[in-house]
């Protein structure tokens, strides 16, 4: 009797110790490993994660939105616009904009960071063009959790094509589930499988453009620098729960596109 609780014992320690080399292995490669645990709200109500799913909409009502109540997220909050009066957007009033200087003539990158500091999102735009080839055999399941259609320009005549669209997006990878965030008009993957997923939105006017946290991700095992990840799709639902979601939601569909 003794041996076999030994035994437990030296099961739970190898399991403890692969967990913490995978986890070291993601930190190397640029993931984030964030807690699954919701952190509380101020006030208000939110709404609970939808079931996953993998479809993309082309229009019409939000599909798997999450909704929250105006306490729900950062009590003050602020507007910004870029010099050129090219776009504006709401963001919580702690946290802060930088303006990254660039080529001339090439576009505007404004980099959102949170109280701490942390890089909460890009808005970029004029980028190259999205592109790229998804073999079979490096599509990997997918599905997305959240999908709010924006008010902004798209001139997406692509075959995968979708109204512009706030989306939160899951991926798995090998070992964890990877989530991303941004604007799009274009579906990620079809039959619940994707390889290479692109945040962007197609302009005349603004070239390719992003706000969010990674400008495209794949389907590799150990995921996309940048990413969030989670050990299930449940634990990435939870976290659309938290304050800190909350405000990135809306900070991003508060987008607007000025003339």
């Amino acid at each position: 009797m003794q041996r076999f609780s030994g035994g437990r014992q030296l099961r739970a320690w190898f399991l403890a110790a692969t967990g913490l080399a995978a986890a070291l292995s993601l930190a190397a490669c640029g993931v984030t490993i964030t807690a699954a645990s919701p952190a509380a709200s101020a006030g208000g109500d939110t709404q609970a994660g939808p079931a996953p799913s993998s479809a993309e909409t082309t229009g019409g009502a939000a599909t798997g939105s999450a909704t929250s109540t105006a306490g729900s997220t950062a009590a003050q909050w602020k507007t910004y616009t870029d010099p050129a009066r090219t776009v504006s957007f709401d963001l919580p009033a702690a946290w802060t904009t930088q303006l990254v200087p660039g080529k001339p003539g090439k576009g505007i990158r404004v980099e959102v960071r949170g109280g701490s500091g942390d890089l909460m999102a890009t808005l970029q735009t004029h980028l190259p063009a999205p592109g790229g080839t998804c073999p079979a055999a490096a599509k990997r399941p997918y599905t997305v959790l959240a999908s709010i259609p924006l008010q902004i320009p798209s001139d997406n005549t692509g075959a995968a094509a979708v109204a512009p669209r706030f989306v939160y997006r899951v991926i798995q990878g090998g070992t964890h589930f990877y989530a991303s965030y941004g604007i799009t008009d274009q579906a990620g993957g079809a039959d619940g499988k994707a390889c290479l997923v692109h945040n962007t939105v197609q302009s005349n006017a603004l070239g390719a453009y992003m706000f969010g946290d990674v400008r495209q991700f794949t389907s590799a095992l150990d995921g996309s620098a940048g990413l969030r990840a989670f050990a299930t799709i449940a634990d990435a639902q939870a976290y659309m729960r938290t304050g800190g979601y909350l405000d990135i939601q809306r900070m991003v569909t508060s987008l607007k596109v000025l003339d």
